[in-house]
C-alpha cells in the first residue's frame, strides 16, 4: 500500500510522540542501571578535565585497549552538557528520546527500502522502536547498547541503497556507521556480519533469479528449507554450547537456566532462551519463522548460531527479527484475498496487542533487577552531600551503590563498578588511581580472544583495586588495610545500613572488620534513612 507524504508523515510523527511517551519518567526520579553510573562518571570526567584521561591508544576510544571503554556515549553526554548546561542526567535523558526517534524513522526508512509498501514500513517502524528491550536500552540510561541498536536501520538502510544503486558512496558511509557502532559499544563490532551477510545476499539473489523460472513450483518451499535448516544448525551449534559450557563464550546453562522454567536440561533451557527472545521482543515473535527475504534473512541465518554465546547479539538482531515478524504478519493478507478487512482487522489487533505488552513489559526489569533500577532518592541526597560536604575518595561497602554516588557527586568511589572488568576500569585512571606513564599492556593470544573478550590488550602491572577494596574491608591485617586508605586518599566511608558491619563482593553479603572497628573508633558526619557516613582518620 502506498501512501500520501502527508499522511506518512502524520503517521510518524504520531509514532515520534508515542516514543518520547514511552520514555518519559513519569515515575522514574533519576536515571536507571549500574551501567549508566558507569557511563556517566565518564562523561563528568570529561567535563571536569576537559579530556578523556582514559584515552592511551587509538584502541582505546574503541574500548579495545587496556583501561579504556567505547567512548562515543561519553564524549556525546559532556557534549551536549556542556553546550546546552543542561547536566549529564538530563543530556542522557534527552538522548535517549533523540536515538528512539532516530531509530524509528530509520526503520521506516530501511524497511520502505526492503518492500515498497507504507503500511509495511509504518509497522516495522512501530514494532521495533517500541520493542520492549530497546524501550528499557533507551529509557534514561547511559548504557550504550539501545543506542546501537538504534543504528541498525540505518546501517541495513545504506547497505540495500547500495545494493540497489551500487553507488559506492552508499558503502563508504555504511562502513562509517559500522565504525561509529563500534565506538558506541563493542557490540558495534556485529557489525561485520551483517556484511558479510549483505555480500552473501547479491551472489544468492543472482542465483534464484536464475532458478526462478526453473524451479518456480519449489521457489516458496525451498525457501521455507533453507530457513529451517538454518533452525536445526541454530539448535546444533546451541546443543553444543549446552553439551560444553562455555566453549564459545557465555555458559548458557548459567544464562538460561532459571526463567519460565527451572531447570539445566537441554529442552528447558532452550524453551527459557525462546521466551526470553519473546519477552525482549515481543509475543509476535513466532511470525518471525512464516517469512523470507534474501538479505534479511541472510543476516538472521549468519546470527543464528551466534545467539548463545553472548547476551547482547540478540540485540543487535532486533531490526532483522522485526522486518521478519512484519512479513509474516502481513502474509495474513494473502491466506484469504476475499477477506481483506478481517484480515486487516487481525493485524491491526494484533500490532495493537504488541504495543500494550511493550508497555507493560517496559518496567519489567528495573523492577526486577537491582542494577536496572533508577537512583533512589535517598542515595542521590547522600550524593549530594557527598559532593558538598567530603573530600578525596569515598569508600563505600557495596559496589552499586558506590556507583551512584559516583555519579551523582563526581567524585572517586571504591570499588569500581561499570561493564568493565572492576580491576581493569578506565575509572582508575579517571580518578588518577593509576598513572598512565606507568601502565603496561600485554596483546591477548588471538585463540583467546572470544565473543566474551573486552579488550585484546589487558594491563600490566597495575594494582588490583578490586582486592584493594576488600582488603581493606575485610581488615584480616591492619597495616594492609591503612596503607591502601592511604593509597586511595580515602577520608571517607558511607555505609549501606541494610549491612552495616558488612560488605558486598559478587552478590555475596561478607562480614566486615573495618566496619565494626569503625563504628566504635571513628566520626559519623552523616545520617539518613538508607546510609550513613563515617569519617576515617
Amino acid at each position: 500500500m502506498i501512501l500520501s507524504r502527508r499522511v506518512v508523515y502524520c503517521l510518524l510523527s504520531v509514532l515520534t510522540a508515542a516514543n518520547i511517551l514511552f520514555r518519559y519518567p513519569l515515575d522514574v526520579g533519576h536515571e536507571l542501571g549500574a551501567d549508566t553510573t558507569f557511563v556517566h562518571t565518564l562523561a563528568t570526567g570529561i567535563i571536569q578535565q576537559g579530556r578523556a584521561t582514559w584515552i592511551l591508544h587509538p584502541l582505546s576510544y574503541f574500548g579495545l585497549y587496556a583501561l579504556s571503554y567505547p567512548s562515543a556515549v561519553p564524549f556525546t553526554l559532556a557534549s551536549i552538557s556542556l553546550t546546552s548546561g543542561v547536566p549529564p542526567e538530563g543530556a542522557m535523558l534527552s538522548f535517549g528520546w533523540i536515538v528512539a526517534i532516530a531509530g524509528s524513522w530509520g526503520a521506516y526508512l530501511a524497511a520502505r527500502s526492503i518492500r515498497r509498501d507504507d503500511m509495511f514500513a509504518v509497522a516495522v517502524a512501530v514494532l521495533f522502536s517500541l520493542t520492549p528491550f530497546y524501550l528499557k536500552d533507551t529509557f534514561w540510561v547511559g548504557s550504550s547498547r539501545g543506542f546501537v541498536v538504534g543504528l541498525v536501520p540505518v546501517l541495513v538502510l545504506l547497505l540495500v541503497k547500495h545494493l540497489r544503486t551500487m553507488r559506492l558512496r552508499y558503502f563508504v558511509l555504511a562502513i562509517l556507521i559500522m565504525v561509529l557502532l563500534t565506538a558506541i559499544h563493542r557490540m558495534g563490532v556485529l557489525g561485520f556480519f551483517v556484511l558479510v551477510a549483505y555480500l552473501f545476499a547479491i551472489p544468492f539473489h543472482r542465483v534464484t533469479q536464475r532458478l526462478r523460472f526453473a524451479l518456480a513450483r519449489y521457489a516458496r518451499p525451498s525457501r521455507y528449507a533453507f530457513f529451517l535448516s538454518g533452525v536445526a544448525g541454530f539448535v546444533s551449534m546451541f546443543y553444543v554450547q549446552f553439551a560444553y559450557p562455555g566453549v564459545g563464550g557465555a555458559n548458557v546453562v548459567d544464562q538460561y537456566g532459571t526463567g519460565v522454567f527451572q531447570g539445566s536440561s537441554f529442552d528447558i533451557v532452550l524453551a527459557n532462551m525462546g521466551f526470553s527472545l519473546a519477552g525482549k521482543i515481543g509475543p509476535l515473535i513466532p511470525f518471525a519463522a512464516t517469512a523470507v527475504d534474501k538479505f534479511v534473512l541472510a543476516a538472521v541465518l549468519i546470527f543464528l548460531p551466534l545467539l548463545p554465546l553472548r547476551d547482547y547479539i540478540a540485540e543487535f538482531l532486533f531490526f532483522f527479527f522485526v522486518v521478519l515478524m512484519v512479513i509474516g504478519l502481513f502474509s495474513i493478507r494473502s491466506l484469504r484475498p476475499d477477506r481483506q478487512r478481517i484480515a486487516a482487522s487481525v493485524i491491526v489487533l494484533l500490532l495493537v496487542g504488541s504495543i500494550a505488552t511493550s508497555w507493560i513489559m517496559k518496567d519489567y526489569w528495573r523492577g526486577r533487577y537491582s542494577t536496572d533500577a533508577g537512583i533512589p532518592d535517598s542515595i542521590y541526597s547522600t550524593g549530594i552531600y557527598v559532593s558538598e560536604g567530603t573530600d578525596g575518595t569515598i569508600l563505600a561497602n557495596d559496589g552499586l551503590l558506590g556507583g551512584q554516588l559516583a555519579a551523582v557527586s563526581g567524585r572517586a568511589v571504591l570499588p569500581l563498578g561499570g561493564p568493565s572488568l572492576h580491576w581493569t576500569s578506565p575509572q582508575q585512571l579517571l580518578w588518577g588511581f593509576v598513572n598512565p606513564a606507568d601502565v603496561g599492556v600485554r596483546a591477548l593470544d588471538i585463540m583467546t580472544i572470544s565473543f566474551n573478550t573486552d579488550s585484546i590488550y589487558v594491563p600490566v602491572n597495575v594494582r588490583n583495586a578490586e582486592v584493594d577494596w576488600e582488603e581493606v574491608l575485610y581488615y584480616a591485617e591492619p597495616s594492609v588495610a591503612v596503607k591502601n586508605i592511604q593509597l586511595y586518599d580515602v577520608h571517607f566511608v558511607t555505609v549501606d545500613k541494610r549491612i552495616p558491619y558488612e560488605f558486598k563482593s559478587y552478590g555475596f553479603d561478607r562480614p566486615s572488620g573495618y566496619l565494626v572497628l569503625m563504628d566504635l573508633a571513628n566520626y559519623k558526619i552523616f545520617d539518613s534513612t538508607g546510609q550513613s557516613i563515617w569519617y576515617v582518620q
